[in-house]
Protein backbone atom coordinates (compact mmCIF):
# COMPACT_ATOMS: atom_id res chain seq x y z
CA UNK A 1 0.00 0.00 0.00
CA UNK A 2 0.74 3.62 -0.45
CA UNK A 3 0.29 7.04 1.25
CA UNK A 4 -1.65 9.08 -0.38
CA UNK A 5 -1.00 13.13 -0.52
CA UNK A 6 -0.16 16.22 -3.01
CA UNK A 7 2.73 18.25 -2.82
CA UNK A 8 2.18 21.84 -2.62
CA UNK A 9 0.17 24.32 -0.88
CA UNK A 10 -3.20 23.79 -1.65
CA UNK A 11 -7.18 24.39 -0.10
CA UNK A 12 -9.43 21.70 1.36
CA UNK A 13 -11.36 21.27 -2.22
CA UNK A 14 -8.25 20.94 -3.64
CA UNK A 15 -7.15 18.07 -1.76
CA UNK A 16 -10.68 16.41 -1.71
CA UNK A 17 -10.25 16.52 -5.96
CA UNK A 18 -7.17 15.70 -5.90
CA UNK A 19 -7.69 12.98 -3.81
CA UNK A 20 -9.98 11.36 -6.42
CA UNK A 21 -7.35 11.32 -9.14
CA UNK A 22 -4.65 9.35 -6.84
CA UNK A 23 -4.30 5.41 -7.58
CA UNK A 24 -5.29 2.82 -5.32
CA UNK A 25 -2.16 1.11 -5.08
CA UNK A 26 1.35 2.10 -6.36
CA UNK A 27 4.99 -0.18 -6.75
CA UNK A 28 7.25 0.27 -3.76
CA UNK A 29 10.63 1.25 -4.22
CA UNK A 30 10.08 2.54 -7.40
CA UNK A 31 9.92 6.04 -8.83
CA UNK A 32 7.70 6.96 -11.36
CA UNK A 33 6.66 9.38 -13.63
CA UNK A 34 3.82 9.71 -16.04
CA UNK A 35 0.88 12.20 -17.68
CA UNK A 36 -2.42 11.17 -16.50
CA UNK A 37 -5.96 12.51 -17.75
CA UNK A 38 -8.04 14.18 -14.95
CA UNK A 39 -11.18 15.23 -14.83
CA UNK A 40 -9.71 19.14 -15.16
CA UNK A 41 -7.19 18.41 -17.52
CA UNK A 42 -4.10 16.73 -18.34
CA UNK A 43 -1.06 16.32 -15.69
CA UNK A 44 1.76 14.65 -14.56
CA UNK A 45 2.13 12.30 -11.83
CA UNK A 46 4.85 11.80 -9.93
CA UNK A 47 5.84 8.69 -7.47
CA UNK A 48 8.88 8.93 -4.77
CA UNK A 49 8.71 5.58 -2.63
CA UNK A 50 10.26 6.51 1.00
CA UNK A 51 10.90 4.39 4.01
CA UNK A 52 7.61 5.39 5.79
CA UNK A 53 5.75 4.83 2.92
CA UNK A 54 4.90 6.42 -0.86
CA UNK A 55 4.37 10.13 -1.90
CA UNK A 56 2.62 11.21 -5.00
CA UNK A 57 2.08 14.34 -6.87
CA UNK A 58 -0.02 15.30 -9.52
CA UNK A 59 0.21 18.96 -11.32
CA UNK A 60 -1.66 19.94 -13.57
CA UNK A 61 0.04 21.10 -17.02
CA UNK A 62 -2.64 21.13 -19.40
CA UNK A 63 -4.75 24.94 -19.07
CA UNK A 64 -1.76 27.20 -18.43
CA UNK A 65 0.18 25.95 -21.09
CA UNK A 66 -3.06 26.61 -23.58
CA UNK A 67 -3.73 29.61 -22.31
CA UNK A 68 0.44 30.63 -22.47
CA UNK A 69 0.81 29.43 -26.21
CA UNK A 70 -0.72 32.75 -27.99
CA UNK A 71 1.29 34.95 -25.50
CA UNK A 72 4.50 32.65 -26.03
CA UNK A 73 3.50 32.96 -30.15
CA UNK A 74 3.04 36.77 -30.06
CA UNK A 75 6.67 37.49 -27.68
CA UNK A 76 8.44 35.49 -30.60
CA UNK A 77 6.86 37.64 -33.28
CA UNK A 78 7.65 40.16 -31.58
CA UNK A 79 11.26 39.14 -30.72
CA UNK A 80 11.59 37.79 -34.53
CA UNK A 81 10.70 41.10 -36.24
CA UNK A 82 12.76 43.08 -33.65
CA UNK A 83 16.04 41.07 -34.79
CA UNK A 84 15.08 41.31 -38.48
CA UNK A 85 14.73 45.16 -37.80
CA UNK A 86 17.49 45.85 -36.07
CA UNK A 87 19.52 43.49 -38.22
CA UNK A 88 19.06 46.06 -41.20
CA UNK A 89 19.41 49.04 -38.94
CA UNK A 90 23.12 47.57 -38.44
CA UNK A 91 23.44 47.05 -41.68
CA UNK A 92 22.51 50.68 -42.85
CA UNK A 93 24.35 51.78 -40.26
CA UNK A 94 27.63 49.99 -41.59
CA UNK A 95 27.08 51.31 -45.42
CA UNK A 96 26.87 54.96 -43.99
CA UNK A 97 29.27 54.53 -41.86
CA UNK A 98 32.02 51.93 -42.50
CA UNK A 99 31.36 50.62 -46.01
CA UNK A 100 30.53 53.00 -48.36
CA UNK A 101 33.74 55.63 -47.04
CA UNK A 102 35.78 52.56 -47.81
CA UNK A 103 34.14 52.14 -51.43
CA UNK A 104 34.47 55.72 -52.36
CA UNK A 105 38.34 55.76 -51.10
CA UNK A 106 38.82 52.82 -53.39
CA UNK A 107 37.63 54.36 -55.88
CA UNK A 108 39.73 57.46 -55.26
CA UNK A 109 42.87 55.15 -55.50
CA UNK A 110 41.85 53.82 -58.65
CA UNK A 111 42.06 57.10 -60.14
CA UNK A 112 44.89 57.67 -58.56
CA UNK A 113 46.77 54.39 -60.04
CA UNK A 114 45.18 55.34 -63.23
CA UNK A 115 46.79 58.65 -63.56
CA UNK A 116 45.58 61.21 -61.57
CA UNK A 117 47.91 63.58 -59.79
CA UNK A 118 45.88 63.88 -56.38
CA UNK A 119 43.35 61.55 -54.18
CA UNK A 120 40.24 63.00 -53.32
CA UNK A 121 39.45 61.90 -49.58
CA UNK A 122 35.82 60.95 -49.19
CA UNK A 123 33.97 62.87 -46.89
CA UNK A 124 31.58 61.52 -44.11
CA UNK A 125 32.24 58.08 -42.62
CA UNK A 126 33.93 56.88 -39.39
CA UNK A 127 36.73 59.01 -37.58
CA UNK A 128 39.48 56.74 -38.13
CA UNK A 129 37.98 56.39 -42.24
CA UNK A 130 38.89 59.77 -42.45
CA UNK A 131 41.80 59.78 -40.86
CA UNK A 132 42.86 56.62 -43.19
CA UNK A 133 41.95 58.60 -46.25
CA UNK A 134 43.93 61.87 -45.16
CA UNK A 135 47.05 59.36 -44.59
CA UNK A 136 46.28 57.92 -48.17
CA UNK A 137 46.05 61.87 -49.60
CA UNK A 138 49.32 62.68 -47.65
CA UNK A 139 51.00 59.82 -49.63
CA UNK A 140 49.58 60.06 -52.79
CA UNK A 141 50.94 63.43 -52.90
CA UNK A 142 54.67 62.81 -51.14
CA UNK A 143 54.69 59.76 -53.91
CA UNK A 144 53.52 62.00 -56.70
CA UNK A 145 56.80 64.16 -55.35
CA UNK A 146 59.12 61.37 -55.41
CA UNK A 147 57.76 60.85 -59.25
CA UNK A 148 58.54 64.39 -60.63
CA UNK A 149 61.46 64.43 -58.90
CA UNK A 150 62.49 60.67 -60.18
CA UNK A 151 61.82 61.60 -63.67
CA UNK A 152 63.77 64.78 -63.21
CA UNK A 153 67.01 62.33 -62.13
CA UNK A 154 66.02 60.18 -65.17
CA UNK A 155 66.16 63.20 -67.78
CA UNK A 156 69.15 64.49 -66.08
CA UNK A 157 71.08 60.88 -66.42
CA UNK A 158 69.67 60.34 -69.79
CA UNK A 159 71.36 63.22 -70.38
CA UNK A 160 74.67 62.51 -68.58
CA UNK A 161 74.69 58.94 -70.03
CA UNK A 162 74.22 60.91 -73.59
CA UNK A 163 77.10 63.05 -73.00
CA UNK A 164 79.39 60.42 -71.91
CA UNK A 165 78.45 58.44 -74.62
CA UNK A 166 79.25 61.47 -76.94
CA UNK A 167 82.61 62.23 -75.32
CA UNK A 168 83.65 58.47 -75.64
CA UNK A 169 83.13 58.44 -79.14
CA UNK A 170 85.56 61.56 -79.29
CA UNK A 171 87.96 59.82 -77.36
CA UNK A 172 87.73 56.94 -79.54
CA UNK A 173 87.84 59.08 -82.47
CA UNK A 174 90.79 61.04 -81.24
CA UNK A 175 92.50 57.80 -80.19
CA UNK A 176 92.26 56.21 -83.53
CA UNK A 177 93.99 59.46 -84.75
CA UNK A 178 96.65 59.42 -82.58
CA UNK A 179 97.16 56.11 -83.93
CA UNK A 180 97.00 57.54 -87.76
CA UNK A 181 100.02 60.26 -86.64
CA UNK A 182 101.74 57.56 -85.17
CA UNK A 183 101.78 55.40 -87.93
CA UNK A 184 102.07 58.05 -90.51
CA UNK A 185 105.45 58.98 -89.02
CA UNK A 186 106.37 54.97 -88.89
CA UNK A 187 105.95 54.92 -92.65
CA UNK A 188 107.83 58.26 -93.41
CA UNK A 189 110.58 55.99 -94.25
CA UNK A 190 108.59 53.08 -95.98
CA UNK A 191 107.34 56.11 -98.13
CA UNK A 192 110.52 57.81 -98.53
CA UNK A 193 112.82 54.62 -99.56
CA UNK A 194 110.61 53.78 -103.18
CA UNK A 195 109.80 57.94 -103.78
CA UNK A 196 113.97 57.94 -103.92
CA UNK A 197 113.98 55.06 -105.75
CA UNK A 198 111.67 56.33 -107.92
CA UNK A 199 113.16 59.83 -108.45
CA UNK A 200 116.95 57.87 -109.13
CA UNK A 201 115.30 55.65 -111.50
CA UNK A 202 113.65 58.63 -113.34
CA UNK A 203 117.06 60.53 -113.50
CA UNK A 204 117.91 57.54 -115.37
CA UNK A 205 115.35 57.26 -117.67
CA UNK A 206 115.37 61.40 -118.53
CA UNK A 207 119.42 60.98 -119.08
CA UNK A 208 118.79 59.28 -122.23
CA UNK A 209 121.38 56.60 -123.47
CA UNK A 210 119.21 53.62 -122.34
CA UNK A 211 118.02 50.76 -124.52
CA UNK A 212 113.91 49.87 -124.94
CA UNK A 213 114.81 47.12 -122.60
CA UNK A 214 116.56 49.18 -119.52
CA UNK A 215 113.77 51.32 -120.31
CA UNK A 216 110.73 49.12 -119.71
CA UNK A 217 112.87 47.38 -116.78
CA UNK A 218 113.38 50.83 -115.02
CA UNK A 219 109.33 51.63 -115.91
CA UNK A 220 108.58 48.57 -114.47
CA UNK A 221 110.61 49.17 -111.23
CA UNK A 222 109.09 52.75 -110.42
CA UNK A 223 105.20 51.22 -111.22
CA UNK A 224 105.98 48.86 -108.79
CA UNK A 225 107.71 51.41 -105.67
CA UNK A 226 104.62 53.69 -106.68
CA UNK A 227 102.09 50.78 -105.79
CA UNK A 228 103.95 49.81 -102.49
CA UNK A 229 103.44 53.69 -102.00
CA UNK A 230 99.70 53.39 -103.03
CA UNK A 231 99.48 50.18 -100.52
CA UNK A 232 100.38 51.36 -98.08
CA UNK A 233 99.04 54.65 -98.19
CA UNK A 234 95.80 52.66 -98.80
CA UNK A 235 95.31 51.03 -95.74
CA UNK A 236 96.20 54.13 -93.61
CA UNK A 237 93.52 55.64 -95.00
CA UNK A 238 91.00 52.70 -94.83
CA UNK A 239 92.48 52.84 -90.85
CA UNK A 240 91.31 56.54 -90.36
CA UNK A 241 88.41 56.89 -92.56
CA UNK A 242 86.53 55.19 -89.47
CA UNK A 243 87.17 57.97 -87.55
CA UNK A 244 86.06 60.92 -89.71
CA UNK A 245 83.49 59.10 -91.27
CA UNK A 246 81.78 57.29 -88.76
CA UNK A 247 78.17 58.55 -87.90
CA UNK A 248 77.39 58.10 -84.02
CA UNK A 249 73.69 56.78 -84.72
CA UNK A 250 75.28 54.11 -87.12
CA UNK A 251 74.68 50.73 -86.51
CA UNK A 252 78.01 48.53 -85.59
CA UNK A 253 78.41 46.08 -88.23
CA UNK A 254 79.99 42.84 -87.13
CA UNK A 255 83.20 41.74 -88.27
CA UNK A 256 85.35 38.76 -89.05
CA UNK A 257 88.22 38.54 -86.29
CA UNK A 258 90.61 37.61 -88.88
CA UNK A 259 90.34 39.98 -91.29
CA UNK A 260 91.03 42.55 -88.59
CA UNK A 261 93.76 40.72 -87.25
CA UNK A 262 95.17 41.01 -91.30
CA UNK A 263 94.75 44.37 -91.09
CA UNK A 264 96.33 45.65 -88.05
CA UNK A 265 99.26 43.21 -88.97
CA UNK A 266 99.27 44.66 -92.28
CA UNK A 267 99.32 48.56 -90.95
CA UNK A 268 102.25 47.42 -88.31
CA UNK A 269 104.86 45.87 -90.27
CA UNK A 270 105.69 48.49 -91.90
CA UNK A 271 106.25 50.76 -89.46
CA UNK A 272 110.18 51.32 -88.29
CA UNK A 273 109.63 50.03 -84.79
CA UNK A 274 108.66 47.21 -85.98
CA UNK A 275 111.79 46.84 -88.62
CA UNK A 276 113.71 44.26 -86.31
CA UNK A 277 110.54 42.91 -84.73
CA UNK A 278 109.70 39.23 -85.39
CA UNK A 279 105.81 39.58 -85.99
CA UNK A 280 104.09 35.96 -85.53
CA UNK A 281 100.92 35.43 -86.80
CA UNK A 282 98.95 32.34 -85.59
CA UNK A 283 95.13 32.64 -86.49
CA UNK A 284 92.33 29.77 -87.07
CA UNK A 285 90.54 29.63 -90.18
CA UNK A 286 86.78 30.80 -90.58
CA UNK A 287 85.25 31.79 -87.33
CA UNK A 288 81.92 33.28 -86.54
CA UNK A 289 81.65 37.14 -85.69
CA UNK A 290 82.14 39.49 -83.13
CA UNK A 291 80.43 42.53 -82.39
CA UNK A 292 82.88 45.14 -83.24
CA UNK A 293 83.22 46.95 -86.70
CA UNK A 294 86.45 46.06 -88.79
CA UNK A 295 87.82 49.41 -87.96
CA UNK A 296 87.22 49.03 -84.05
CA UNK A 297 88.81 46.01 -83.42
CA UNK A 298 91.79 47.13 -86.06
CA UNK A 299 92.03 50.16 -83.92
CA UNK A 300 92.41 47.90 -80.67
CA UNK A 301 95.08 46.05 -82.11
CA UNK A 302 96.90 48.16 -83.56
CA UNK A 303 96.94 49.50 -80.11
CA UNK A 304 98.14 46.79 -78.74
CA UNK A 305 100.81 45.82 -81.17
CA UNK A 306 102.04 49.16 -81.15
CA UNK A 307 102.73 48.86 -76.98
CA UNK A 308 104.21 45.54 -77.50
CA UNK A 309 107.10 47.30 -80.29
CA UNK A 310 107.16 50.24 -77.17
CA UNK A 311 108.11 47.46 -74.86
CA UNK A 312 110.54 45.49 -76.19
CA UNK A 313 112.23 48.38 -77.52
CA UNK A 314 112.09 47.33 -81.10
CA UNK A 315 114.07 43.95 -80.60
CA UNK A 316 112.10 41.12 -80.35
CA UNK A 317 109.24 39.06 -81.30
CA UNK A 318 105.54 39.45 -80.84
CA UNK A 319 102.70 37.04 -81.42
CA UNK A 320 99.15 37.44 -82.10
CA UNK A 321 96.89 34.40 -81.95
CA UNK A 322 93.26 34.02 -82.86
CA UNK A 323 91.28 31.15 -81.27
CA UNK A 324 87.83 30.57 -81.30
CA UNK A 325 84.98 28.22 -80.75
CA UNK A 326 81.22 28.70 -81.31
CA UNK A 327 80.56 30.89 -78.19
CA UNK A 328 83.72 33.15 -78.45
CA UNK A 329 86.74 34.53 -79.78
CA UNK A 330 90.03 34.80 -78.15
CA UNK A 331 92.74 37.34 -79.20
CA UNK A 332 96.41 37.59 -77.76
CA UNK A 333 98.79 39.82 -78.28
CA UNK A 334 101.87 38.97 -76.54
CA UNK A 335 105.61 39.67 -76.15
CA UNK A 336 108.64 38.66 -75.37
CA UNK A 337 109.97 41.96 -73.52
CA UNK A 338 110.15 42.59 -69.57
CA UNK A 339 106.58 42.45 -69.21
CA UNK A 340 104.05 44.69 -66.93
CA UNK A 341 104.15 44.69 -62.95
CA UNK A 342 101.96 42.70 -61.14
CA UNK A 343 100.84 45.75 -59.30
CA UNK A 344 99.76 47.56 -62.06
CA UNK A 345 97.28 44.67 -63.88
CA UNK A 346 94.41 45.76 -61.91
CA UNK A 347 94.74 49.90 -62.92
CA UNK A 348 96.80 49.47 -66.15
CA UNK A 349 92.90 49.69 -68.55
CA UNK A 350 91.79 53.36 -66.25
CA UNK A 351 92.33 56.22 -67.78
CA UNK A 352 95.67 57.93 -67.85
CA UNK A 353 97.22 55.23 -66.48
CA UNK A 354 100.60 54.08 -68.32
CA UNK A 355 103.83 52.53 -67.40
CA UNK A 356 105.69 54.84 -70.37
CA UNK A 357 108.01 57.44 -69.60
CA UNK A 358 106.70 61.15 -68.94
CA UNK A 359 105.59 62.89 -72.33
CA UNK A 360 105.77 59.05 -73.98
CA UNK A 361 102.36 58.26 -73.36
CA UNK A 362 98.60 59.52 -73.06
CA UNK A 363 97.14 56.53 -70.91
CA UNK A 364 93.71 56.83 -72.93
CA UNK A 365 94.96 53.98 -75.35
CA UNK A 366 94.49 50.99 -73.06
CA UNK A 367 91.32 52.77 -71.69
CA UNK A 368 89.87 53.11 -75.04
CA UNK A 369 90.31 49.69 -75.84
CA UNK A 370 88.59 48.32 -72.87
CA UNK A 371 85.74 50.67 -73.33
CA UNK A 372 85.25 49.31 -77.54
CA UNK A 373 85.65 46.25 -76.29
CA UNK A 374 83.32 46.49 -73.07
CA UNK A 375 80.64 47.96 -75.44
CA UNK A 376 80.79 45.08 -77.37
CA UNK A 377 80.04 42.64 -74.35
CA UNK A 378 83.51 41.77 -74.57
CA UNK A 379 86.51 41.58 -71.73
CA UNK A 380 90.12 42.58 -71.67
CA UNK A 381 93.15 41.84 -69.45
CA UNK A 382 96.92 41.30 -68.94
CA UNK A 383 98.58 38.62 -67.68
CA UNK A 384 102.41 37.29 -67.73
CA UNK A 385 103.29 35.50 -70.85
CA UNK A 386 105.18 32.13 -71.53
CA UNK A 387 107.95 34.02 -72.19
CA UNK A 388 108.21 36.62 -69.31
CA UNK A 389 106.86 39.51 -71.38
CA UNK A 390 102.94 40.78 -71.42
CA UNK A 391 100.23 39.35 -72.71
CA UNK A 392 96.81 40.85 -73.58
CA UNK A 393 93.78 38.50 -73.82
CA UNK A 394 90.59 40.29 -75.68
CA UNK A 395 87.64 37.59 -75.21
CA UNK A 396 84.54 38.64 -77.52
CA UNK A 397 81.34 36.86 -77.38
CA UNK A 398 80.41 35.24 -80.98
CA UNK A 399 77.66 37.14 -82.98
CA UNK A 400 74.43 35.49 -82.97
CA UNK A 401 73.10 36.30 -86.28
Amino acid sequence: TASRGTQGSIGAESCVAAAGFLPGTVPVETERTRTVDTADGRAVEVLVPGRDGSVVAIVRTDDETVRAQPLVRLVAYYMAFFALALLVFTYMALTHVIVGPIDRLSAAASRVSAGASKLEVPRGGAREIAALGTSFAEMTRQLRSEEEALRLKVAELEKATEELRSTQQTLVRSERLASVGRLSAGLAHEIGNPIAAILGLQELVLSGGLTEEEQQDFLRRMKRETERIHETLRQLLDFARPAAATQDSAPIEPCVPREAVDDACALIRPQRAFRDIELLQETDEGGPLVSLSRGQLTQVLVNLLLNAADAIAGKGRVWVRLKHNTSEVRIEVEDDGPGVASHVHDTLFEPFVTTKDVGAGTGLGLAVCRGLVDGAGGMIHVERGAFGGARFVMVLPAENL
